[in-house]
C-alpha cells in the first residue's frame, strides 16, 4: 500500500465523513446574523455542526465542523451549504456536502427571525 502523508489522511477521513455523515455531536450552534448584514450575506442564520474523534489511519483523532446556512424565501426556510473544515488543520476547507445540509434542522432555533 503506497504511503500517504498524514494530511492527506486527515482530509481523507474529513472528505469522507461529509460524504457518509454519521450523527453530529449534540448542541449544534445556531448563529442569527445581524440583520444589518443580512441582503450582504444572503441568509439570516448560520448553524454549526461537528463531528468529534474523527478516526484518522495512525493518527489522533480529529474533529470536523461544517457550515449550513438559513435563508428566509418569503413563506419558507432554504438550507444553503457552507464550509466544512477541519478543527486546528490550516489551509483546507470544502462546501459542506448535501448530505450534511440534509439531515440538518429544516428550520432555525427562532423561526421568526427573518424579514
Amino acid at each position: 500500500m503506497p504511503f500517504v502523508p498524514p494530511p492527506q489522511r486527515k482530509i481523507n477521513a474529513a472528505t469522507s465523513l461529509l460524504a457518509n455523515p454519521k450523527p453530529y455531536d449534540a448542541d449544534p450552534i445556531f448563529a442569527p446574523v445581524p440583520q444589518a448584514a443580512w441582503v450582504a450575506r444572503g441568509y439570516q442564520y448560520t448553524l454549526t455542526v461537528q463531528w468529534s474523534n474523527v478516526e484518522v489511519q495512525g493518527l489522533d483523532p480529529i474533529t470536523v465542523r461544517a457550515h449550513v446556512h438559513y435563508k428566509w424565501n418569503g413563506n419558507a426556510w432554504t438550507k444553503i451549504a457552507g464550509n466544512a473544515w477541519i478543527s486546528n488543520f490550516e489551509n483546507w476547507s470544502t462546501a459542506t456536502s448535501e448530505e450534511v445540509v440534509a439531515m440538518t434542522p429544516d428550520a432555525p432555533d427562532d423561526p421568526d427571525y427573518h424579514p
